[in-house]
């Protein structure tokens, strides 16, 4: 069994702004690893190698069907949530293409008996793990454009966790 999920990485420049957005964050807390950051689109949990399998191929098929839409969106709005206690700048899903995406994620997983988001979808990216406070910093805007949904495996090890990128899928601007 296997810890996965599905998300979208930040480009080298978009990487580079959040990293430079962590730099000038104060507080208590655990910075998320500049190979870590990305926005989740679906938290798949325990997976089995029967489960992996039948996700990539539906995902494959949905790929080479032009089905999987590529996106926009700005990620503006730096926010503390204390429940889970994270930092993360965050944005709202207008992008069709983006709210297609999740929920044909959602979908997928709940086809497989995978995890379900049991939250309305939020895009945002983690900076900022056991964090206590939101910091008054006006955080920078990010335009995170998705162009590829990756299937990320959770490994924890001495170092920390690491998000290993297990297969990847095109996503294909819409037909104008």
């Amino acid at each position: 069994m296997k810890r996965l999920f599905l998300a979208i990485a930040p480009d080298a420049a978009q990487l580079e702004q959040l990293t430079q957005l962590q730099a000038s964050l104060d507080g208590e807390g655990r910075l998320v690893p500049r190979d870590n950051l990305h926005m989740t689109l679906a938290f798949l949990g325990q997976c089995s190698e029967a489960q992996q399998e039948a996700l990539s191929e539906s995902l494959a098929r949905l790929a080479h069907q032009r089905r999987l839409p590529a996106f926009e969106v700005t990620l503006n709005t730096l926010e503390h949530w204390v429940k889970p206690k994270i930092l993360c700048l965050k944005g709202a899903a207008r992008d069709p293409g983006l709210v297609s995406l999740f929920n044909q994620c959602q979908r997928l997983a709940q086809q497989l008996g995978l995890h379900t988001s049991e939250h309305s979808f939020t895009p945002h990216i983690t900076l900022m793990r056991k964090a206590k406070m939101l910091p008054a910093l006006k955080p920078p805007s990010l335009t995170l454009s998705g162009h590829a949904l990756h299937l990320y495996h959770s490994q924890s090890s001495e170092q920390g966790v690491q998000y290993k990128v297990l297969a990847s899928w095109p996503l294909t601007a819409s037909k104008a």
